[in-house]
């Protein structure tokens, strides 16, 4: 149940951005929310920059496993059984199920995006309090 918990969350009163470092790569935020200008940026940084980067790489490497997967088990196959059954049909399916696949990844990314929002709105409010 945590999983839509999480991924219905509301959000709408952050609005967490930042840059990358560019010797370092490493994340430096620049806005957490949408109308609190009185966040230590510099203690966000140093707090959440890790969660940050651990989150973008969760969400690339889902989007590469994805898209690997989907080619090795679906496309690849769909279009080897229409060359050898004359039969187009399976590669609009393949193209389908990919949509489909696309939204359930997309979803489990939001719920990361989510989870780490939450991690990082839950410290900053008891830090204010």
């Amino acid at each position: 149940m945590g999983f839509f918990k999480d991924l219905t969350w509301n959000s709408k009163h952050m609005d967490l951005r930042y840059v990358e470092d560019k010797l370092y790569r490493k994340p430096k935020i620049t806005s957490v929310y949408t109308d609190d200008n009185n966040v230590d940026l510099d203690y966000a940084t140093r707090e959440f920059g890790e969660d940050i980067k651990t989150a973008q790489r969760s969400i690339d490497s889902n989007r590469v496993i994805m898209l690997v997967l989907y080619v090795a088990l679906v496309l690849i196959p769909a279009i080897v059984m229409t060359v050898l059954t004359g039969n187009i049909y399976v590669v609009g399916a393949a193209i389908l199920y990919a949509i489909i696949v696309v939204f359930f990844v997309e979803m489990f990314n939001q719920v990361t995006i989510n989870q780490m929002l939450q991690k990082i709105d839950a410290r900053l409010q008891n830090r204010h309090t």
